[in-house]
């Protein structure tokens, strides 16, 4: 995907505001990563950051039955979205969607028991959002989170050339690793996503509303090639996966820190 301008991310939106999830990940594997975090509060504070559309969210909120969560995205359509979603399941009273910056989250430190972001804090730089969520955490707290590694050296040039493009530090299990102790966590437990993540509540969605948006497109060759691209994540995905994959992480902040 080369071509980044402005008409590139309008259609990039117009595929992705609809789609359930903007990333790969399903309520199995939130509800696995859930249960590592095994003595919060009856009532936690959660933070969800980077939440997109909100899938997640609105998962979290029926796997903790108490507690509240702030959900901070910067696309303001996603969190309109969310917002609908919120008002329809009568959660408002739990639940709060802001439009924000993840690097600035403007939320006080040491307030939550639970930070959960799937697929998010790459776009901050890995450490830099651990040690974000490090100190919004109090001691004791868990960060649950989603990233994506390598799987396997010598990608094809197209897989190299995909990832250099939207996250050029990614990095194997064992860096994230290290990062996250770095960062002054302890590793409770981590596992990779399996492929039915990445098919049933995202490319499959995706796949089908690029198809939509061709009709719509017919006769609009820029929009056209620019469908094009986004078709190609989810074609190198069905033909090179074994290559990277998306890792579950559950760290804790020590009650030392």
């Amino acid at each position: 995907m080369n071509a980044l301008g402005p008409r590139f991310w309008e259609i990039f939106f117009e595929v992705y505001e609809g789609l359930p999830r903007q990333g790969p990940g399903n309520r199995a594997c939130a509800a696995r990563a859930l249960a590592f975090c095994r003595d919060l509060p009856e009532s936690p504070a959660i933070l969800d950051l980077g939440c997109g559309a909100g899938e997640q969210t609105l998962q979290l909120a029926e796997l903790v039955a108490s507690g509240s969560i702030v959900a901070i995205d910067s696309h303001a359509p996603f969190i309109e979205r969310l917002r609908a979603a919120i008002a329809e399941r009568g959660l408002a009273q739990r639940v709060s969607a802001i439009v924000g910056d993840m690097a600035r989250p403007q939320q006080p430190l040491g307030r939550f028991d639970l930070i959960w972001s799937e697929g998010a804090l790459y776009s901050i730089g890995l450490q830099n959002a651990l040690r974000v969520c490090h100190d919004l955490l109090r001691p004791g707290g868990y960060l649950a989170f989603t990233d994506a590694v390598w799987r396997k050296g010598n990608p094809p040039p197209e897989v190299r050339a995909g990832f250099d493009l939207d996250y050029p530090t990614m990095g194997w299990l064992a860096d994230d690793v290290a990062a996250i102790q770095t960062c002054g966590f302890d590793l409770v437990a981590h596992f990779t996503l399996p492929d039915e993540a990445w098919w049933d509540d995202f490319y499959t969605p995706m796949e089908k509303r690029i198809a939509e948006l061709r009709g719509k497109y017919a006769n609009d060759v820029e929009a056209s090639v620019m469908l094009d691209q986004l078709a190609e994540e989810p074609e190198m995905h069905r033909r090179h996966s074994g290559f990277y994959a998306y890792e579950f992480f559950v760290a804790r902040r020590p009650f030392a820190q």
